[in-house]
Order: structure tokens, then sequence, then C-alpha cells
């Protein structure tokens, strides 16, 4: 009796496990755009290029390049609710740099705010410094 109630967990442990990679991927969201530039976030330099950019969760995403070579992860503090059909890639350029500062999604409902990495304040400082207005805002569209 104690092997047939043990046999019967371990198959619902076994099945419960194998079913829940498979129920998290049918309901992550994949946006893809094309960037015309190179880019850094998190400290990260990203060729241009096609990506995608997955959700993996409440704030975690995975932006990667099409053929899966270049990828970087990233938790990201909401920032605020999107518009309908309106999902984007916000960028920062000073000078020739650019910098990914939010991921728009309307298929997720809200906004993601990237966090300033070392080397944009660093540029941020040194173009104010040389005379510069800060940064400009380049959009790129998500489909």
């Amino acid at each position: 009796m104690k092997r047939n109630i043990l046999g019967a967990l371990m198959t619902l442990i076994m099945a419960a496990t194998i079913a829940a990679p498979v129920v998290h991927a049918q309901s992550s969201i994949t946006l893809i755009t094309n960037v015309p530039f190179a880019f850094n976030v998190n400290g990260n330099a990203l060729p241009a290029g096609h990506y995608q950019i997955r959700d993996l969760g409440s704030r975690a995403t995975l932006i990667e390049t099409k053929d899966g070579k270049t990828q970087v992860m990233g938790l990201y503090a909401p920032a605020g609710p999107s518009k309908p059909g309106e999902s984007k890639l916000v960028f920062h350029k000073i000078g020739d740099n650019y910098f990914l500062a939010e991921i728009w999604s309307s298929v997720r409902g809200e906004g993601l705010a990237v966090p300033e990495s070392k080397l944009e304040k660093e540029k941020m400082a040194s173009n104010r410094a040389n005379g510069g207005s800060g940064a400009e805002t380049v959009i790129v569209a998500l489909r």
C-alpha cells in the first residue's frame, strides 16, 4: 500500500515538474524589433540588429538577438501603464552612444524602466560638462 501511494506521489511530482515550464512558456510575451544602432543595457554593449524581447515574469525581461547568440537579462522597475497599441523601446542617445531606458508593451499592459548604468551616468556628466544638453530620446517600435 505504501509503495502504491509513494509511486502515485512521485508520478504527480514528475508531472507537475514537467508541466510547469510548459505552462510558463505559453504565457510568456515575446516582442520583436529591429534596432538600427548598437546600444548598451545593464552595462552590456549589444550590436545593431533584430531582437526578441521576452517577458520572463512580472519584472524579469530577456533581450536577445534573433539568432540567440547575444543575451541580456534584467529585473526592471514598473514605469506605469502602457497605452493600447503602444509597444516600443525608448533609448537615451548621448553623443554617439545609445542606452536602453524603457520597455513598453501594450500586451503586458505596462512599461518597465531600465536603470541608468555607470557608463550612461558618466557619458551624461561628460556631455553636460562639454556644453551638451543631456540625452536625446530615440524610440524604436516593437511588434
